[in-house]
């Protein structure tokens, strides 16, 4: 595939609305609207990629990001300032971006680092202080804000139009509901295409287990499968030492996962915990719906095997200790020292009748961007910029920000995390591209409602046990029915805060 390809398909995933296959079958109780905000069914995205808002002089406003601090270089927030260039791809995009942005504006971005943004800056809000114009953070962390009136509902802001290629139309009419919208994702952040789930593979050891297998080709046929994956789990795990037993650290897997990938292995094969109804209603069925039963019967093989190491230990696969790891795309940016070659791979599909490559999303590194209400403080300056209020000032620039973004950020996010691939290996750059075309989000089990997204403890045993062992892989329909009630409660409950909050 040459690069003219690969750049086209770049271009077309950020043209892409929503293209799930969720199912309503069988019976359901207690449906839940979920009725997203600023997105009517039916509704698809503007693709022009126009951006036609005039630009205006801010007077110099001080635009200011307060963002979630973290030393782990797979979710730290790196995507809204850089103090200089330095070669680096995505800080050279992030300083280039600013630049440009400040100087046709008038403006000034800063950022502000916290550990936990919306928990930190909740008892500021509620006294009504300005805090900043812009908090990023897991999506899974705002919905208290927003229940207690403290995020702006963009949906209904003049300066801003959700429907525009810059803005994700797979996640976001999966998030904002109830007829409002607080949440933004899109091509102004890089955090939420790197909490996506994709395996790397180790070319040498699946070379030799079939030296003309080309697992890249496989994709592009539709036949990279559970099947194909455990075939190969079992044809190249090795009992290094002899003893008989596989241990952690000392023989080789045939796939490296920890626990919390049993979830990411369903959205892989298209299911969600909930009904997902095209109107943007949830539904929990009483039991577990015929798609999720169907899709953990067949993962059984592959995340019971024996040959299946349960832990998060990225150093084991560096080591050559497994020949797949199922983990989040932000550990590319961890691959720079791998000695042996390796390529990446979407999750595989539950069987070749699966329409698409599906890519479930990690809830704790998941995240967004809001606007707090407190933007709207009369002593801020938006009234002599010419807005009607500090939302729909915020509101105009963050609109220019994800414009710029998308064609300075997005770029340069694709370059870096396969810098690696594109000197040596341009199919592993076409590969993350389909795994993130499609993404399966279940906003009950990523906000974690009555404990409903319950496998990290169902199929299991701990974090690092070798196994997920098959009596604690059969509980699902049992644990589910023990949560699916307090499930339903809570998730009314945001409902209910959502519809009761206005700006």
């Amino acid at each position: 595939m040459n690069f003219k390809r690969i750049f086209s398909l770049l271009l077309a995933v950020m043209m892409l609305s929503s293209c799930f296959l969720f199912g309503c079958d069988g019976t359901a109780k207690d449906t839940q609207q979920g009725t997203v905000g600023g997105f009517d069914p039916g509704d698809t995205a503007d693709t022009s990629k126009i951006y036609d808002a005039p630009i205006r002089d801010l007077g110099g406003h001080e635009f200011l990001f307060s963002v979630k601090k973290t030393s782990s270089i797979q979710t730290a927030s790196h995507e809204f300032y850089a103090e200089d260039l330095n070669g680096e791809k995505i800080n050279d995009a992030v300083f280039t971006r600013n630049s440009q942005l400040m100087e046709k504006y008038n403006c000034v971005i800063k950022e502000n680092q916290m550990k936990d943004p919306a928990a930190n800056l909740k008892d500021p809000l509620l006294a009504g202080d300005y805090v900043c114009d812009y908090i990023y953070d897991a999506t899974r962390n705002f919905p208290n804000l927003a229940v207690s009136n403290l995020l702006v509902d963009l949906s209904v802001l003049e300066n801003i139009n959700l429907k525009k290629a810059w803005y994700d139309q797979s996640t976001m009419p999966k998030i904002n509901m109830g007829g409002k919208s607080f949440y933004v994702q899109g091509d102004g952040i890089i955090g939420d295409d790197k909490s996506a789930w994709i395996v790397y593979f180790n070319k040498e050891l699946v070379s030799a287990f079939d030296s003309d297998l080309n697992l890249y080709q496989k994709v592009r046929e539709g036949e990279w499968t559970l099947e194909l994956m455990y075939q190969i789990m079992e044809g190249t795990k090795n009992d290094l030492n002899g003893d008989g037993a596989f241990t952690i650290g000392s023989d080789r897997f045939g796939l490296i996962a920890e626990r919390a990938t049993n979830w990411m292995f369903v959205n892989a094969c298209n299911v969600t915990v909930s009904v997902i109804a095209d109107d943007g209603s949830y539904t929990l069925p009483d039991s577990p719906k015929p798609e999720l039963i169907d899709a953990w019967t067949a993962l059984k093989p592959v995340l019971t095997s024996p040959y299946r190491e349960v832990s998060s230990k990225i150093a084991n696969y560096k080591n050559a200790m497994g020949t797949f790891y199922a983990g989040n795309a932000g550990i590319l940016f961890e691959m720079g020292d791998v000695t042996f070659d390796y390529g990446v791979l979407p999750m595989p599909k539950l069987n070749k009748d699966q329409a698409n490559y599906c890519t479930g999303v990690m809830a704790s590194q998941f995240n967004s961007i809001v606007i707090p209400s407190t933007v709207n403080s009369a002593n801020n300056d938006w009234a002599k910029n010419g807005f009607s209020s500090g939302a729909e000032q915020a509101a105009y620039f963050l609109e220019a920000y994800f414009y710029y973004s998308m064609n300075v950020l997005t770029p340069a996010f694709y370059d870096q995390v396969v810098l690696k691939q594109s000197i040596v290996d341009e199919d592993s750059r076409e590969m993350i591209i389909i795994a993130l075309e499609h993404k399966v989000f279940d906003f009950i089990c990523t906000m974690n409602f009555g404990g409903m997204n319950l496998f990290a403890t169902v199929g299991s045993e701990n974090k690092n046990n070798i196994v997920g062992t098959d009596a604690l892989y059969d509980t699902l329909v049992s644990e589910y029915e023990s949560r699916v009630g307090a499930a339903r409660t809570e998730f009314q409950a945001y409902l209910d805060g959502v519809a009761a909050s206005g700006q």
